[in-house]
């Protein structure tokens, strides 16, 4: 399955516009990102105030894409992988000057599960009992600092920040779970699969660029957040090994990848006059998993590829308190091949559901 991960992002709006804090969320591709809030207050966070942020990210994924074609035999015979993630992602912001800002995004994969019907089902035979993977825990911490470009005293309606932050490997990369082999049985302590594994290993950089215009009513915004890990393969045995012989063709792929992750949003928030605090936000947003790292190689089992989602929401603001709602709807899932152009599929989710809420604390 695909992986994602989760940061923290300016203020309000730009909370929301960060990426992965680590995890991965996309189904068994590695995305996990809980966006926070761009809600009536605008992206600018006073000097010296504090932005507490907690996003709760709920998924679950079942129809494998190869490509961006839909494997519908995996569902119809039951041999699909049922991928199901709930991560919580605590952040904070704190504003130390108009221009600058640290961000602090602790995730917590509250539970991950990645299951499938041993033996596998085939067209004459119905397979086996369904088993499931599970972990949970602590992720992998980032520490970001962001800085406004123009002066915000000056440009009070279009602005751009630029960030750059560390991810620490703070997250487990070899959580066990009693799982058996492909004929069902020789249940022993397994690694469990990539996608649900809570930390990648590795230390990474983190890149960050975000920006809003206002024009009337409306305010448009775009960002987009890019997680570097130099770290080639982390130790961990992947789901490969745990299943089939590893030949010297697939040996790049015996262990886990610390693989690279990225989120891209753009779109628009309009107040809804009618219900002062009530704030609908529509945009498009794309997470995933490139092929080939940035920095450092790109070995290692991965499941690379992306999703691009219609990202609509519901924001609303009362004094210091901003509640938030969004789901995105995918129109295009595509797994990607890995970096030696080896092709393969990943479980990919019909829905995914945000919800988050932010509390700002200064004077």
């Amino acid at each position: 399955m695909m992986r994602v991960a989760s940061f923290a992002v300016p203020a309000l709006l730009l909370a929301g516009l960060g990426i992965p804090r680590h995890s991965q969320a996309q189904g068994c591709i590695l995305s996990r990102l809980c966006p926070s809030a761009f809600g009536a207050n605008g992206p600018y966070i006073k000097r010296h105030d504090l932005v507490f942020t907690g996003n709760l990210r709920w998924s679950d994924s079942s129809r494998h894409f190869s490509g961006s074609a839909e494997q519908f035999n995996r569902e119809n015979l039951g041999s699909n992988v049922m991928n199901r993630q709930r991560l919580l992602d605590l952040a904070a912001q704190y504003q130390s000057s108009r221009q600058d800002s640290v961000s602090l995004s602790i995730p917590v994969l509250l539970y991950g599960s990645w299951g499938l019907k041993l033996p596998q089902p085939t067209a004459t035979t119905p397979g086996g009992p369904k088993y499931n993977q599970e972990a949970s825990g602590l992720g992998d911490i980032t520490v970001t600092y962001k800085h406004w470009v123009l002066n915000t005293d000056m440009a009070p309606k279009a602005n751009y920040s630029i960030g750059l932050g560390v991810k620490l490997p703070t997250g487990d990369p070899h959580a066990m779970h009693l799982f058996p082999d492909l004929t069902g049985s020789n249940l022993i302590s397994r690694p469990v699969d990539w996608s649900i594994q809570p930390g990648t290993g590795g230390w990474g950089i983190v890149f960050d660029v975000q920006g809003f215009k206002k024009a009337g009513d409306i305010t448009f915004y775009a960002s987009g957040t890019y997680i570097a890990e130099p770290m080639n393969v982390n130790g961990t045995p992947s789901i490969l090994a745990s299943f089939i012989t590893i030949t010297p063709p697939n040996e790049y792929r015996r262990y886990n990848t610390a693989a690279d992750q990225y989120l891209l949003r753009v779109g628009g928030v309009l107040p809804l006059r009618p219900v002062p605090g009530l704030t609908f936000s529509l945009g498009a947003r794309m997470e995933g998993v490139p092929s080939n790292d940035f920095i450092g190689g790109s070995d290692g089992f991965r499941r690379p590829g992306h999703t691009v989602y219609i990202e609509p929401g519901l924001l609303y603001t009362r004094g210091r308190d901003t509640f938030s709602l969004y789901g995105p709807i995918p129109i295009d899932r595509r797994r990607d091949p890995d970096s030696k152009g080896n092709k393969g599929d990943a479980t990919f989710p019909d829905y995914v559901l945000m919800l988050g809420y932010s509390h700002t604390f200064g004077r």
